[in-house]
């Protein structure tokens, strides 16, 4: 059974940085590997971890390589998705 928005239940879009957060683990996690994240990581069943990833796939403007993070230069606040 399909739930609606269930990718926000495990991912949070980090517009700024142009990422997926990962919300249990807290890794941003490219789009070409969601499906292997949640499978492997956090063990979610193949279907639900396809769908979930064809999901935020669907977000506009995530970057698709690791290379094209840009961090920023100076960070007065931590970045409360990620771990210090």
């Amino acid at each position: 059974m399909a739930e609606t928005n269930i990718e926000f239940q495990h991912f949070k879009h980090l517009a700024e940085y142009l990422i997926a957060i990962c919300k249990e683990c807290r890794h941003g996690v490219l789009p070409s590997h969601i499906k292997s994240h949640l499978q492997r990581v956090h063990k979610v069943k193949h279907k639900q971890a396809e769908d979930i990833a064809k999901r935020v796939g669907s977000w506009l403007g995530l970057i698709e390589y690791a290379s094209e993070l840009q961090a920023p230069s100076q960070v007065i606040l931590p970045i409360s998705q990620l771990p210090l």
